[in-house]
């Protein structure tokens, strides 16, 4: 599909593109970037399709990208990705915007029923019955000049998601699920990894629950001084500390060089730009005072019983095939274990927030019923 498409290299030309595209009511929009071994995204195209034409633009030549700030904010153009997380990470770190609002085909997908987390390939060809070639996926977007492939391949990633977005769009009003959609889209921007207060990164790591309140307090620390520190030098997370790493010293509270190397596998070179700061705050965690540790009840270390979940994931199924809608978009795991914690000892099962908005009538109330006959 060579020439179907315009290569934008100035700043005039995007300004000029960008006046069109906000006379459209939708947009297909999507990012290449680079991630080898920085915190941040490096963009290296940005690609629009309006209905009629398709613009690949060059961010290594357009001097000024602040336009596109106008349109990816403008109410009344609807901005359609597929699977936009990393898109939304690339624009608020190269722009400092969110695009809104927000249409997610792959989520679309979901709320449908097509399937969860569905591809972009697999996507295309449910709806267009096209197959496309995938084959740069891995391509270095930062080299000059990009080659022939790689622009046919950027521009068929906006020009079929415009025509999915169609067709998803007139499938959502039919089956009276737009408003689902607006809100799973509306979320989109809450939990960019980037973006996220570096004290709240903790939550992010697995098997906290095996942790008491001393340890997560110190795994809350530890985690929000590597999320700054990555940050300011611009590094992946593990780059700094691994994860694993961090989760042995929060466990067993390792307060010496020794016990960092052995234990955590510091390598000498972490050794020495960070031993020091790490069992500051290891010391400083074990000396502060009760009342100012982490509280537990945040993630919650109760027992779940697995034939409990596995009887509401057999419920969550249930609903998911009665309305033809993805189990996986309705409730995860960690939704139903939230669930059965809030009961505690009084056996009041209280829904997590996960749980309401247009899934409580779906999918929530049939769960607290269950679980209140039998309790």
């Amino acid at each position: 599909m060579t020439g179907k498409y315009e290569l934008v290299v100035s700043t005039p030309r995007l300004k000029d593109i960008v006046d069109t595209c906000r006379n459209k009511p939708a947009i297909s929009v999507d990012t290449e970037f680079a991630r080898f071994n920085t915190y941040y995204p490096i963009v290296g195209l940005i690609q629009l399709y309006d209905g009629d034409h398709c613009y690949l633009i060059d961010p290594l030549e357009v001097e000024d990208l602040s336009s596109l700030s106008d349109l990816f904010q403008d109410p009344a153009v609807v901005k359609v990705f597929h699977a936009c997380s990393e898109d939304m990470e690339v624009f608020q770190h190269t722009l400092g915007v969110l695009p809104a609002p927000v249409f997610d085909a792959q989520i679309a997908a979901a709320v449908l029923g097509v399937g969860f987390s569905i591809s972009y390939q697999n996507l295309v060809e449910h709806y267009l019955s096209l197959h496309i070639d995938k084959g740069e996926t891995r391509s270095d977007w930062l080299q000059r000049p990009l080659s022939d492939k790689q622009l046919d391949y950027a521009a068929q990633d906006v020009i079929y998601l415009l025509q999915v977005y169609e067709k998803q769009q007139q499938l959502l009003q039919t089956k009276n699920r737009l408003s689902w959609l607006d809100d799973e889209c509306r979320d989109l921007a809450q939990d960019i990894p980037t973006q996220i207060d570096p004290l709240d990164y903790y939550r992010k790591v697995k098997n906290i629950s095996r942790l008491d309140a001393r340890q997560l307090t110190l795994l809350r620390s530890l985690c929000a001084w590597r999320e700054r520190m990555a940050r300011e030098l611009d590094i992946p997370r593990n780059r700094v500390v691994e994860e694993k790493s961090l989760f042995i010293m929060a466990q067993l509270s390792l307060a010496s060089r020794q016990t960092l190397q052995a234990q955590a596998n510091l390598s000498p070179k972490q050794l020495r730009r960070y031993a020091e700061v790490l069992i500051e705050q290891i010391e400083s965690a074990q000396d502060m005072p009760n009342e100012d540790l982490a509280p537990v009840e945040t993630h919650s270390s109760a027992p779940v019983s697995s034939k409990s979940i596995k009887a509401l994931r057999a419920l969550v199924e249930q609903q998911a095939k009665l309305f033809e809608v993805a189990p996986e978009l309705l409730a995860k795991r960690r939704h139903l274990e939230r669930l059965l914690r809030s009961g505690g000892d009084t056996g009041q099962y209280q829904l997590p927030d996960a749980l309401k908005g247009w899934r409580e009538q779906i999918v929530g109330q049939v769960l607290l019923q269950s679980l209140n006959a039998d309790s």
